[in-house]
């Protein structure tokens, strides 16, 4: 499947696919990721995980907690479920 973002290579897109997982797993309580550095800049993870979702892959934007005031920031996660699968080759319910 041809890239729609090309500054994506495979290799970046499944590394946060992987830091994503590693994040909701570890964090089930807060489980957005901001970034995957070096692969993929705070400001690009948007496209990122669109490209993600294009492919087929239960991503999702979250609100990150802030312990301080500020503006507010939002992260991303991968679905649980059975993150090993696109959604297209999930059983439906």
């Amino acid at each position: 499947m041809p890239a729609t973002h090309p500054e994506f290579s495979d290799q970046a897109l499944t590394d946060l696919l992987a830091a994503l997982r590693a994040r909701t797993t570890g964090h089930p309580d807060n489980p957005g990721l901001i970034a995957c550095w070096p692969s993929v800049r705070e400001d690009r993870m948007g496209a990122a995980c669109a490209e993600l979702r294009r492919r087929g892959h239960p991503v999702f934007q979250v609100p990150i907690d802030r312990v301080n005031p500020g503006p507010k920031r939002d992260g991303w996660a991968v679905a649980t479920e059975d993150p090993a699968l696109p959604l297209q080759q999930r059983k439906s319910p």
